[in-house]
């Protein structure tokens, strides 16, 4: 596919990287140059809920990179959800453990947003929900779990990584794997199919 569009991954994420390796889609990469605190803070003041901020976020981030190129540009944001409230990373170890403190033995959602843009405008949006049940886990597990991962679960806002030992914390997952990593790859290779970004 000679003609094929060029693909832009807008995103620094590693496991974004990775899903879009592993099902060898061809692709670069261009960090977006936004500020997402600016952006939680006016979605607070206009009232979006918690899945529109998440599309909001995605969809920064994929227009900062598609306004310098004419490549079909993908852009996404994942938001915790749990009991109402918005979770971001954990910035530091103790926060870790108050993370999952709080949400052992417990569900939580996590809301992945894909926006996609080519040509400077966006194209096509996706919104994703997966649940996630926690299962019980004791103080001494907590922090058996903390000392043999950090400090890589400080890069997921549920404080975990399922596709590693974070598979351990949990009672069961409903919804796509994908999204739970952060790219829900599925409907997203059906829209670079359907742009001839990729043959099948």
């Amino acid at each position: 596919m000679t003609d094929a569009p060029r693909i832009i991954l807008a995103s620094g994420s590693a496991i974004r990287r990775a899903i879009l390796s592993a099902a060898d889609v061809p692709f670069e990469v261009m960090k977006p140059d936004v500020n997402e605190d600016i952006i939680k803070e006016q979605g607070k003041r206009d009232g979006l809920d918690l899945e529109s901020l998440a599309m909001a976020l995605a969809e920064a981030k994929c227009m900062d990179v598609a306004a310098k190129t004419d490549a079909i540009v993908i852009g996404s944001d994942q938001i915790m959800e749990f009991r109402g409230r918005a979770y971001d990373k954990p910035t530091s170890m103790e926060e870790a453990k108050a993370r999952l403190v709080e949400t052992q033995g417990a569900a939580h959602t996590l809301i992945n947003a894909i926006a996609v843009a080519r040509n400077g405008n966006i194209i096509w949006r996706n919104l994703d929900r997966p649940k996630l049940v926690m299962r019980k886990l004791s103080e001494a597990e907590i922090d058996a779990y903390l000392a043999a991962c950090e400090p890589d679960i400080l890069h997921s806002v549920g404080a975990y990584q399922v596709e590693k030992l974070g598979s351990r914390l949990f009672e069961r997952i409903e919804g796509d794997h994908f999204a739970v990593l952060g790219l829900s790859l599925y409907p997203l290779l059906d829209l670079l199919r359907r742009e001839g970004a990729i043959q099948f």
